[in-house]
């Protein structure tokens, strides 16, 4: 991959990152009712604050991918979020995934884009 496109991409994923993380803190975004048993757990998860720690870690590794800093270790944060939202979402919500959809992909283009200081993850 181009490293004027991995930069970019990376940059992206950064900012998604950041303004998802900061949403959750200042609530610049409507979060839409959940139906069922998703909306009990999204209940449970802002009320004991565990959507702030995702939060602060969205933050974090978003600002992180910005500045191009602790790559690896970002993108594993990061796709760790991403891949819980998006299962999250395909079972409970799948009329919102797209936004998680778009995470993963970013995720996925972002380790892609730096498979080199990945490869002792994919070796057996």
């Amino acid at each position: 991959m181009n490293a004027n496109v991995s930069m970019g991409i990376r940059i992206l994923f950064g900012v998604f990152l950041l303004v998802f993380g900061l949403n959750k803190f200042i609530g610049f975004m409507e979060f839409p009712a959940i139906p069922g048993d998703g909306g009990t757990l999204m209940g449970i998860y802002i009320t004991s604050g565990f959507m702030k720690i995702i939060g602060v870690l969205e933050v974090v590794a978003g600002l992180l991918l910005i500045l191009g800093k602790f790559v690896p270790l970002a993108t594993v944060i990061a796709a760790a979020i991403m891949f819980n939202a998006l299962v999250f979402h395909l079972l409970h919500d799948p009329g919102n995934s797209p936004g998680a959809v778009l995470g993963v992909i970013l995720s996925l283009l972002t380790v892609f884009g730096h498979k080199g200081q990945f490869k002792g993850l994919f070796s057996a």
